[in-house]
């Protein structure tokens, strides 16, 4: 039995031919058009996955760079702000060990005092230096001043001390590996406050820390310098408080008490008090070159992290370029045969509908 093809079916089977070479066409044309081989899922569904991993890898590298840029810049101010404070302290220091020997005439110990009062001032001022609208020494208390020299001479520290575990500042390198880049101005400069006696509403509790009397609305309250209120029994709270000196600022302080006593006739006392000193200058100069040491090695990993992700992401963008981009001198010459098949198709089709019966017909 032969089986016959219905014009019917020849016409259809033309339009089916025609439609595929018309997809082809516009597909190839798109292509171009978007220089991507994959324009919808549907043109490679597992390219199409690939792509959006790859695209969104390239996404977090991009943040991680940023992050690691931003780190490093400010690792290095961090360095260049410990390395002027060694400086001072370092000139600050000499200066004690001189006048330790008991050589300084009144005129000489008078300008000592005023040069160490100014290098206060100016450490004072490198411990408040802000990046990025963030002051580098406040821990995670960014947006407040960290250091502020009081009235009666304290130099308070008011960022996150340092331990309090809550002061680190972490910035994300890559994916789950974060890098510490803060430490704290208690660490690095230390602070001052003086001795207060009982009565002149400070309080000590048993941990050391000073409580403020104060009364608000009409009440006695009793709240730690910065600010948080004390909840602890009063009746653990000692009236008064001693004398507080650590690092940088309560060596210098110090010197500057002991400069003062010794013009104003204590020289004995004095002399006691500014000999002690130098072990503080020690201590304070071996503490910064501690943190510069475990800063400048986070500065080095970030610095591999640099290297690593321009590799990585270099890596990625070949590959992402190899399962999306299009090759335009393949992609034209597929272009130019689809265009050839699609117009052959519609000649033939439009050749196959002009036939009728009266073409055979002598």
């Amino acid at each position: 039995m032969v089986n016959r093809i219905s014009t019917s079916g020849k016409y259809d089977r033309l339009f089916a031919d025609m439609q595929k070479n018309l997809y082809n066409y516009n597909k190839i044309s798109e292509q171009l058009a978007s220089q991507s081989k994959v324009n919808s899922i549907t043109d490679d569904p597992i390219a199409a996955v690939n792509i959006l991993n790859t695209s969104r890898q390239l996404g977090q590298m991009d943040i991680f760079a940023q992050n690691v840029k931003l780190g490093m810049t400010e690792l290095s101010t961090l360095d260049d702000l410990m390395e002027l404070a060694s400086g001072y302290l370092s000139h600050t220091w000499d200066k004690a060990v001189q006048a330790n020997n008991q050589t300084y005439s009144e005129t000489a110990l008078r300008a000592l005092k005023v040069e160490v009062d100014e290098n206060i001032k100016t450490m004072v001022d490198l411990a408040n230096t802000e990046y990025n609208d963030n002051y580098i020494f406040g821990g995670t208390n960014t947006k407040v001043t960290p250091f502020e020299i009081a009235e009666n001479g304290d130099i308070i520290y008011r960022g996150t001390p340092h331990d309090n575990p809550d002061y680190v500042r972490r910035t994300e390198v890559a994916d789950g590996v974060f890098e510490t880049i803060n430490t704290t101005g208690d660490r690095v400069f230390g602070y001052y406050r003086a001795a207060v006696e009982p009565g002149n509403g400070v309080w000590t509790d048993t941990k050391g820390n000073r409580v403020l009397e104060t009364t608000e609305n009409g009440a006695q309250v009793f709240r730690y310098e910065n600010g948080n209120l004390y909840e602890g029994d009063i009746a653990d709270l000692t009236d008064g408080a001693p004398e507080e000196a650590e690092g940088v600022m309560g060596a210098m302080k110090l010197l500057s008490n002991s400069l003062e006593m010794v013009l104003n006739g204590e020289t004995e006392e004095g002399y006691e008090l500014m000999n002690s000193t130098l072990s503080m200058f020690d201590k304070s100069l071996t503490r910064i070159s501690e943190e510069q040491t475990k800063f400048g090695g986070v500065y080095n990993r970030l610095e591999m992290t640099t290297s690593t992700l321009e590799t990585n992401n270099e890596n990625l963008t070949t590959y992402l370029s190899s399962i999306r981009d299009v090759d335009i001198a393949e992609a034209v010459t597929n272009w130019l045969q689809a265009q050839y098949a699609y117009q052959a198709s519609l000649q033939v089709s439009s050749s196959a509908m002009n036939m009728s019966l009266l073409n055979y017909m002598r």
